[in-house]
């Protein structure tokens, strides 16, 4: 199999390991706007040999040249390039993955993942794949939750809820109104109670029309660190985070918020192995064949030190990376139920889990009491 990596970043540089690492894969490309960043991967392959190439994703001719003959794509660059990216690769033919979509600052706005989504028909008539937002969260999130969601026939609820640990685990930036929803809440050891807060997300988007049964009710929150909680609410106050606040940089305007949200800590660019735990936990409550109320609860906790003894990189970063990779060889074995553009919670469980269970990635699921 012939595999792109699109991004050479943070992401795109263990999506690259988890693919060279893998005996069904014969070829890499590497593609980054930043042709050293993309050759200094090229010594990375074990079984693979990887090809390193300096293109844009916005130059639609080269995307094209360098996507023909390729047989899966991983886009690892901003979700703001998944649709021009979907679209090159529909018209070399070749099947796509992506970790994130672009989540929309207002409730019930259509845009990003749900775009992707509604190209299925499109993709399904060409008989190609894409597996949209397949990374940690969303992507494997939404597996727990189809998951869990098989013991109901009706689903009342899903609470998705993610947290971390350590001194700079600061991840993350709420899109609904600043900092709104927070609870305590009680996360596997060693995270324990963690104050948690709405966020827009992928999952809150699909699992409500991609689980297969009726959903009353899905909500996502992630912790926020305290000091930066109080920074999002003091400049939500002086109107600064409204998205048409635009901020004078040199000779361009840019939001306000994106400036904000660029200067939030990359962990993946520290030095050194980031202390403390990632854990991520569903909650899915609803009726049973039987007729009665129950609820589960998926759970997956993974250390940062785990993650970089692994592939050198954070918990996070492992988590989507093993994600992407995953979805990349069902589209190879075709093992997906359909062609078309899939969300992560479509895929068959008795296929998916294990595919993430050789990448050492797992999750336990219990009853609720009660």
């Amino acid at each position: 199999m012939k595999a792109a990596v699109l991004g050479t970043g943070g992401l795109g540089r263990i999506i690259t390991l988890e693919l060279a690492a893998d005996r069904r894969v014969d070829e890499i490309v590497i593609v980054d706007k930043r042709g050293d960043r993309s050759r200094a991967l090229q010594s990375l392959g074990k079984t693979a040999s990887l090809t390193a190439l300096e293109a844009d994703v916005t130059d639609a001719a080269a995307l094209h040249r360098i996507l023909s003959g390729v047989d899966v794509a991983v886009n690892a660059t901003l979700p703001a390039h998944n649709l021009r990216v979907m679209e090159a690769c529909f018209e070399a033919g070749c099947s796509y993955v992506d970790s994130a979509g672009y989540s929309p600052p207002v409730a019930g706005e259509k845009s990003g993942v749900l775009e992707q989504l509604a190209l299925d028909s499109r993709w399904r008539d060409r008989d190609i794949s894409a597996i949209v937002s397949m990374g940690s969260d969303p992507g494997i999130s939404n597996v727990m939750a189809r998951v869990a969601a098989d013991r109901f026939t009706d689903i009342d609820r899903i609470l998705i809820r993610k947290a971390a640990t350590g001194e700079k685990a600061t991840e993350g930036f709420p899109l609904q109104e600043p900092a709104s929803g927070d609870e305590l809440y009680e996360f596997p050891p060693p995270i324990g109670k963690r104050r948690v807060h709405w966020f827009w997300h992928e999952e809150v988007l699909t699992l409500p029309t991609h689980l297969g049964k009726p959903v009353g009710w899905v909500d996502y929150k992630h912790d926020v660190n305290p000091e930066l909680e109080r920074a999002i609410h003091a400049f939500d106050a002086l109107g600064l985070l409204i998205p048409d606040h635009k901020v004078k940089v040199g000779v361009t305007q840019i939001p306000f918020r994106d400036a904000f949200m660029a200067a939030m800590p990359e962990p993946s660019t520290l030095i050194g192995p980031l202390p403390g735990a990632l854990g991520i936990v569903v909650e899915v409550h609803g009726t049973k064949a039987d007729g009665t109320k129950s609820g589960a609860r998926a759970s997956l906790t993974m250390e940062h030190r785990e993650a970089n003894r692994r592939r050198g990189t954070t918990a996070e970063r492992f988590l989507t990376a093993a994600a992407s990779a995953a979805a990349v060889m069902m589209i190879h074995s075709k093992r997906l139920p359909t062609a078309g553009v899939l969300a992560p919670e479509e895929l068959p469980t008795d296929v998916v889990v294990p595919e993430l269970a050789a990448r050492e990635v797992s999750f336990t699921v219990a009853d609720l009491p009660g």
